[in-house]
């Protein structure tokens, strides 16, 4: 079952909400449909809701994935972005080691386990 989404554009970020199982090849999917839709708004701020990710959590090598396609992303995206990432625990793994890879590869970002944590890091 692919991961629901649907998003909300904003004058300075998208809000871009996921629920579903997590699946990493249907995050890596959100990920780049996320970034397409920021660029066509040309908006440097980006927020994805995964409070409502269900299922079996991601191994340590699908963060490591994922964390490296993230900063992939940034880094192709033609213009300074900030990408702020919130989920539950255990999506959200406490040590961050998917945003530790992320960051070690030139990504702006963060992950949170409280979406009002991560638009204040945005600051919304």
């Amino acid at each position: 079952m692919p991961i629901e989404t649907r998003h909300e554009f904003h004058d300075e970020y998208i809000h871009y909400y996921c629920s579903g199982p997590f699946e990493l090849a249907a995050m890596m999917d959100v990920f780049s449909d996320v970034f397409r839709l920021a660029s066509e708004k040309k908006l440097g701020l980006i927020l994805v809701d995964g409070m409502e990710i269900t299922g079996v959590p991601p191994k340590t090598m699908d963060r490591f994935r994922l964390g490296e396609y993230a900063a992939e992303l940034c880094r192709n995206y033609g213009r300074p972005v900030r990408i702020a990432v919130a989920g539950e625990e255990p999506f959200v793994d406490p040590e961050r080691f998917g945003e530790t890879v992320a960051r070690n590869r030139g990504a702006n970002g963060k992950v949170f386990t409280e979406l009002e944590e991560a638009k204040e890091w945005l600051n919304l």
